[in-house]
């Protein structure tokens, strides 16, 4: 007998490969506070001898999640652990060719050491895609994989609204780019098995490479994609131990395999090492596996349309429960959509779907009307910095947002020294390369693991990003807070470093390690309200520059005004008055940045 209890006259079988998402949706889909080494290490413990053809390991927003774990090592350290733990494992990573693991376009330099720094941490394949199929964006990081003897998967995202040949033309592409596998990833579940047998059988014809199907399971159909997609020369799967219900997990490991019975098609899979694996996984992750944010309902009532992948939602969900609105979820979905299509239908595949997320928030939740204020991404994105989308945009739209913002003038590039610069920034924390890789892509999420890591016990772990180590105090970022307290209406700032209480304020204009800082806090009578930041960011008092401001010292506020808006990572949160009452003082001035529960303005309460 071979793998899954098959008879041995499947060894002649036309085999297909299996890439393996499980650790990477564990890192997207669980509670990371949950997660420690001794859970790692019992998942890991049957893993190699399942027979995978590859493990992917980053992906999605893997990366930046990794950031927030318990294991006090990086994105880089823990693919390099799994390497030690496994290393008979072929490990996968999913990137985009210019954005990588970020949602900005980066240098070359930034590419190049970040391919070495994957593969230096046992990395061997990578899986590279352009969000809008540009394979000219494709050709630099392919050639550098290639050049450093990795395994390098071309990728294409599907495009319901294209015909077959230009599939075609993409595999033929990829094919004589080196690929040594090709892969259509159907990122908003827009794929229906008549079309992907229809679709596998074409360009399965054109080349003798391995093509392969990946797709997010919103529909449940998944797996009649993937049996189409192999009965019609399809040559590889991604599948996952995450059971089908968290959706935005590919389909279930068990349920294909089975599917494969009688088909004259086989796999390479033991079937009694995965089930070891996976009472493992149902053990240690399931209890802690996020719960789908939306319901059956948006999947069923939108069969002809494109689905956000879950991991958009699941960021649109946390959003809109920090800025208190998550009541708005579904119009923030319908609004994706209709941007979307506004936009030229580009996929909602990173970074493009965080652009249009974010600016579906400021025309559903932050602005009075639609389009009232528009992020700088999305001017980017229709002055062509990200690239073309598959249709025409509307010109009357993109003349409304672009006039008076740079015009028809391109955007520059992130600056070529970009590296460099980061590095200068982290130059009193972190010299390490993947350590200023990481802060080149998340920056504020870098700096919170950094402290994080720097103090495995005790408050130190539980700092926010932008917090200092007392022993690497910014002495420039202070100066700028005492000039800051000199220059405005600002009479008092306290806050604390490693337990140490710091106060600047207009009396002595300098700054003191203390124990009576308390004392020095402004005393605001008992119906005086501070608002304070819930978050690190910039602050934003008017919806645009040539807007007035939300709210004037002196003008009175109802409960549930917009009082300012707060800028982190690219989203927009809008604060809003708790009470009825008056605007007695703004301490935050526009366009500076703000600390977590920095006091930002008073509100005299009642009228």
């Amino acid at each position: 007998m071979l793998t899954g209890g098959q008879p041995e006259e499947i060894a002649d079988m036309k085999k297909i490969a299996v890439n393996d998402l499980t650790l990477r949706d564990i890192f997207q889909n669980s509670s990371l506070h949950t997660l420690d080494m001794q859970v790692l290490d019992n998942i890991l413990e049957n893993y190699p001898s399942t027979g995978f053809n590859s493990v992917e390991v980053l992906g999605g927003s893997t990366f930046e999640n990794m950031l927030e774990n318990y294991f006090y090592k990086s994105p880089f350290q823990i693919c390099s652990y799994i390497n030690k733990m496994a290393p008979s494992l072929k490990l996968q990573v999913q990137i985009g060719a210019r954005n990588l693991v970020g949602e900005d376009l980066y240098p070359k330099d930034i590419i190049d050491r970040f391919i070495s720094q994957c593969i230096e941490n046992g990395i061997e394949s990578f899986r590279v895609y352009d969000a809008l199929n540009d394979l000219n964006d494709i050709e630099y990081t392919a050639k550098r994989i290639l050049d450093c003897g990795a395994g390098l998967q071309g990728t294409i995202i599907y495009d319901y609204s294209r015909p077959i040949e230009y599939y075609n033309n993409k595999v033929s592409q990829l094919t004589d780019m080196g690929c040594s596998s090709i892969c259509i990833k159907d990122v908003e579940s827009t794929l229906f098995p008549s079309r992907t047998a229809e679709l596998f059988k074409s360009i399965t014809s054109l080349t003798s490479i391995p093509i392969f199907i990946s797709g997010y399971n919103m529909r449940g159909i998944q797996i009649l994609n993937y049996f189409q997609a192999c009965l019609n020369g399809g040559g590889g799967v991604d599948l996952s131990f995450l059971p089908s219900s968290y959706q935005d997990s590919s389909p279930t490991i068990f349920a294909f395999l089975l599917s494969l019975r009688q088909t004259g098609l086989s796999h390479n899979l033991d079937w009694t090492r995965l089930i070891q694996v996976f009472e493992n996984v149902k053990k240690n992750i399931y209890p802690y596996l996020n719960q789908s944010s939306f319901s059956d309902s948006y999947v069923l009532s939108e069969p002809d349309h494109s689905l956000l992948p879950k991991w958009l939602i699941s960021a649109i969900s946390r959003q809109l429960k920090e800025i208190g609105e998550v009541e708005k979820a579904d119009k923030v979905i319908e609004e994706i959509i209709r941007i979307k299509q506004e936009l030229g239908n580009p996929s909602l595949a990173t970074p493009i779907g965080q652009i249009i997320a974010s600016q579906a928030i400021l025309n559903t939740v932050i602005s009075d009307k639609r389009w009232e204020i528009a992020s700088d991404e999305i001017k980017k994105f229709l002055n062509g910095y990200y690239g073309l989308p598959p249709q025409d945009m509307d010109s009357d739209l993109k003349e409304k947002i672009l006039r008076g913002a740079k015009g028809s003038q391109q955007w520059e590039q992130p600056p070529v020294d970009l590296y460099q610069q980061c590095e200068n920034e982290l130059k009193n924390i972190t010299g390490k390369q993947e350590h200023v890789l990481s802060y080149c892509f998340f920056p504020e999420k870098t700096v919170a693991f950094l402290n994080k890591k720097q103090g495995k016990t005790g408050e130190v772990g539980k700092k926010k990003a932008g917090d200092y180590s007392l022993d690497r105090l910014n002495m420039k970022k202070l100066r700028e807070i005492t000039d800051l307290v000199e220059t405005s209406n600002i009479e008092n700032i306290d806050f604390e470093v490693d337990g140490v209480k710091i106060s600047i304020n207009k009396s002595s204009s300098k700054a003191e390690p203390e124990t009576a800082a308390r004392d020095q806090k402004p005393r605001y009578e008992e119906d005086m309200i501070e608002v304070k930041s819930p978050i690190v960011g910039t602050l934003y008092r008017s919806p645009s520059p040539d807007s007035p401001a939300f709210v004037q010292e002196g003008q009175p506020v109802k409960k549930g005004d917009t009082l300012c808006i707060i800028e982190a990572m690219k989203l927009m949160n809008k604060i809003t008055a708790d009470y009825d009452g008056t605007i007695e003082r703004i301490l935050a001035k526009n366009e500076q940045p703000v600390e977590f529960e920095q006091t930002i303005m008073v509100i005299r309460k009642g009228q």
